[in-house]
């Protein structure tokens, strides 16, 4: 199999995730891929990715500062990965694709509606494959309830109950600021979960919503609470995997405050194509209690994120151990390796070699550009319905025929 030559575009902290899965896919025995680049307009993070990635290649990729100098300069780059703030997707992908790379870019896949279509285009008049990260329902638990829901394990869905409530305090940087973000964790972490709601119930339809900022103060100094988060959040709430945004902090620590420009809470009402209704409440200005309850009630029964599968009579049957485990019966030896190639459950490593199959003809990406540009399509129809007052169906969303609250970031975003 031919590899896949790949150059980092942006090597901030979400980059880092994917250097360790990628070495981690190197180690299990895929030797698919090589990274020739690594381009950071600050040097010396692309630097340190260069020489992290040389301890498996051989080699060290070449080091640039500036993602137009890198393409005139490295002419035998397959793909871009693109891994920079929201604001810059369009442009980093538009300028890859133009150069004759295709690209893989971290969710979500561009900074409005707008901005992604322009990718979406570019993709289109260039023949390029664009492939976007939304690797949550890549996890042996995501396969697992969608199998169950999918093979009627609860019935007929009938409810979405979606919680993601807590407080942060701490500064996230550039996520801060809606300049750059496009909106806060209902958007940045949102699109992952909105993928998880249409992989596993269809499409959206219609969105109903409010949205508020109840506290825009964020610390720069703090301290971690490590006793608290480990018995609070890692243990009670892992099955839904680890999150920054939740992260305890002791609040005598906060210090260096500053304004965030997004918000903090949005609620909204969802309405699938198929009949499905779904609350999805998200906020981080709520403290006291970290409510993590997702839940999808069908016809027979429920199925619970952490817990597993219940039937009519509030009995647990199907724990999420025995979930996967009657699962991966189901596979044959060929689906077992690409569902977890080389045995890997790292959900980043899987995406990443169905990139390299891709490149390679041998089947398609799973997330194409149109589920991606569906995932982030809730979430600013959130923000739509938040700032117009009203429902907003998301056909007009996608269409781009609703832009209330996107315009003044199209303008800023110069398209």
């Amino acid at each position: 199999m031919k590899k896949t030559t790949v150059a980092f575009v942006g090597c901030g902290s979400m980059a880092n995730a994917h250097l360790r899965d990628l070495i981690k896919l190197w180690k299990a025995g895929c030797h698919d891929f090589d990274i020739a680049a690594c381009c950071d307009i600050i040097p010396e993070r692309a630097e340190d990715f260069a020489v992290r990635f040389e301890t498996i290649l051989g080699h060290k990729p070449r080091v640039y500062a500036d993602l137009a100098d890198m393409l005139q300069n490295e002419k035998e780059i397959d793909t871009a990965a693109v891994f920079t703030p929201h604001i810059n997707h369009h442009t980093s992908a538009m300028m890859a694709m133009e150069a004759g790379l295709n690209v893989i870019t971290e969710k979500p896949l561009g900074f409005t509606m707008r901005a992604a279509k322009l990718i979406m285009d570019k993709a289109r008049e260039t023949g390029k494959l664009l492939h976007v990260f939304e690797n949550y329902r890549l996890s042996p638990q995501e396969r697992s309830l969608h199998w169950a829901i999918q093979s009627g394990l609860i019935g007929t869905p009938r409810l979405l109950v979606w919680m993601d409530i807590g407080e942060r305090k701490w500064y996230w940087d550039w996520r801060d600021h809606i300049d750059i973000a496009g909106g806060a964790w209902t958007f940045d972490g949102g699109v992952h979960h909105s993928d998880l709601f249409q992989y596993n119930l269809g499409d959206v339809r219609k969105v109903t919503a409010v949205m508020a900022s109840f506290d825009n103060t964020r610390y720069q100094e703090y301290a971690d609470m490590a006793d608290y988060e480990q018995a609070v959040l890692e243990k009670r709430y892992a099955h839904f995997r680890k999150t920054r945004s939740l992260k305890a902090i002791d609040p005598a620590t906060l210090k260096e405050p500053i304004e965030a420009t997004v918000e903090d809470t949005t609620f909204a009402i969802l309405e699938f194509e198929n009949g499905v209704i779904g609350t999805w409440l998200v906020t981080r200005a709520a403290p006291g209690k970290v409510d993590r309850s997702n839940v999808i009630y069908g016809s027979e029964g429920a199925a619970f994120w952490g817990e597993g599968i219940y039937n009519g009579k509030q009995k647990l049957v199907y724990p999420l151990n025995d979930l996967y485990e009657a699962f991966i019966e189901t596979l044959s030896e060929e689906e077992k390796d690409i569902y977890f190639p080389y045995g890997l459950q790292d959900t980043l490593a899987i995406e990443w070699k169905q990139h390299f199959d891709a490149l390679n003809g041998l089947r398609q990406v799973e997330v194409d550009a149109m589920t991606g540009y569906k995932a982030m399509g809730v979430p600013m129809a959130i923000y739509e319905s938040a700032t117009l007052g009203e429902p907003v169906l998301m056909k007009d969303v996608m269409d781009l025929k609703i832009e209330a609250y996107q315009g003044p970031l199209n303008r800023l975003a110069g398209i």
